[in-house]
């Protein structure tokens, strides 16, 4: 016995070793006839023009419809060579609701002693305008109670600091 009846609406499925199924993958239609005991019992007018049977396996209800539903629920009929898992995480990923990633967080790309002020400015945003010793101080005062020693960073800052007056002492 099908598991479809007549008026069902069906969605075609791609199914291992039925080339019809692949051609029609996707496509939408009617059940028209069911044919019990037949190879391809389902007759299914499809929404964009003719007529074709299929079997069980290669139709499913339209309200189970979901473009990434073959490879999540199923691996059959997957080219030789592609792992189904990996398949079925790139499809999940690709159909989960679109929130956007959280960018990686690294010691070299934003990294959270850098990115952590309340404002939601990065301290690069800010450095970038500066010349290189006044950059470094602020980047050493701005990171000061965030990474390693206090200290040690405020220390570092002064030192900046210092070679900015001199600098500015010699060009005065």
């Amino acid at each position: 016995m099908t598991r479809f009846k007549i008026d069902d609406e069906v969605v075609v499925v791609g199914a291992s070793g039925h080339v019809a199924s692949w051609l029609y993958e996707d496509k939408r239609g009617v059940i028209q006839a069911v044919h019990e005991g037949q190879p391809y019992p389902n007759d299914v007018q499809l929404r964009n023009g003719g007529a074709l049977c299929f079997t069980d396996d290669e139709l499913m209800p339209a309200t189970e419809s979901n473009p990434g539903r073959r490879l999540i629920n199923e691996t059959k009929g997957l080219a030789i060579g592609i792992d189904p898992y990996k398949a079925q995480e790139v499809m999940k990923a690709a159909f989960a609701p679109s929130t956007p990633p959280e960018p990686p967080t690294s010691a070299v790309n934003h990294p959270p002693h850098y990115t952590s002020h309340p404002s939601g400015i990065e301290c690069i945003n800010i450095t970038k305008h500066m010349n290189f010793p006044l950059g470094n101080a602020i980047k050493y005062l701005w990171r000061a109670d965030l990474k390693g020693t206090p200290i040690e960073d405020l220390e570092k800052a002064r030192v900046y600091i210092d070679i900015e007056i001199e600098r500015r002492r010699e060009a005065a």
